[in-house]
């Protein structure tokens, strides 16, 4: 924002327009708390944990809100002047979550830290860390099976070729030309591959975070989008060496094949 809060202002949370009843809530828009009225000046990003439901404001907006909020709300706040229900520390970029909660409880006694780790049910946090390892093995498992179907395929198109690889040699083609050949086809079918299945992946995460977010009990957070770019670079490398891999041994055998075999068998 770029200025102090006013005390007639409030910064909302990513979710906080679902406790209000409206689809969503916009800068500038006017909402009542306790019977007071307040400007949303910010919306916050969503983080993931309980502040994605709240609101914020000056301290001196809220104790003023606590003294009409017998008169003028449905419910009092009980709220008085030096009262403080939680803090958020601003830490160096370096610094641990381990290291700034020691700190703090050293520090300041009597008070409970709560890292962001902790914020996430145990018992989902201990599912996950269990499954993590089973996840990797079944992702190695098809990723193996899906380079022996790719091999297999192109097995398959190679065989069905012989008689238009066969007339390729005749006319000149060396055997690292076709080796060549093979391989760009596999790698342009692998990336064309990969790109459809990023595409689709994303619509599926699109449709499907609610209703994973609400099975497991924790809000889902998209990831950043330098982890984006790094990740999609990396699944499009991954599928090109998964062409390469797939298809070396069919174009190690079509380079080898004799023109006149080939063509003879290929009729």
């Amino acid at each position: 924002m770029g200025r102090p809060l006013a005390v007639d202002e409030i910064i909302l949370g990513a979710n906080a327009h679902i406790f209000l009843g409206k689809s969503e809530s916009k800068v500038g828009d006017e909402e009542y708390f306790y019977g007071k009225k307040y400007t949303v000046a910010g919306i916050l990003e969503s983080t993931g944990i309980g502040i994605d439901d709240a609101g914020f404001l000056t301290m001196d907006s809220v104790y003023d809100m606590a003294k009409i909020s017998d008169k003028s709300a449905v419910m009092k706040l009980d709220v008085k002047p030096g009262d403080v229900s939680a803090f958020m520390v601003d830490v160096k970029p370096d610094a641990t979550r381990s290291e700034v909660a020691r700190r703090i409880e050293v520090e300041v006694p009597g008070v409970a830290v709560v890292t962001s780790k902790e914020l996430m049910s145990s018992s989902v946090a201990s599912q996950l860390d269990s499954l993590m390892p089973w996840l990797r093995l079944i992702g190695i498992v098809f990723w193996v099976i899906v380079v022996l179907m790719i091999g297999a395929l192109f097995s398959t198109i190679v065989n069905e070729r012989r008689r238009e690889i066969g007339l390729l040699q005749a006319v000149g083609a060396t055997r690292r030309f076709i080796f060549q050949l093979v391989m760009l086809e596999a790698m342009q079918l692998t990336v064309i591959g990969g790109i459809v299945g990023l595409a689709v992946g994303a619509v599926a995460i699109l449709l499907l975070k609610g209703v994973v977010a609400s099975s497991v009990g924790i809000a889902y957070l998209w990831p950043g989008s330098g982890y984006v770019v790094v990740f999609v670079a990396g699944y499009l490398v991954m599928s090109i060496i998964t062409g390469i891999l797939a298809a070396l041994y069919p174009a190690i055998v079509a380079s080898r094949l004799e023109p006149y075999q080939a063509i003879r068998t290929g009729e």
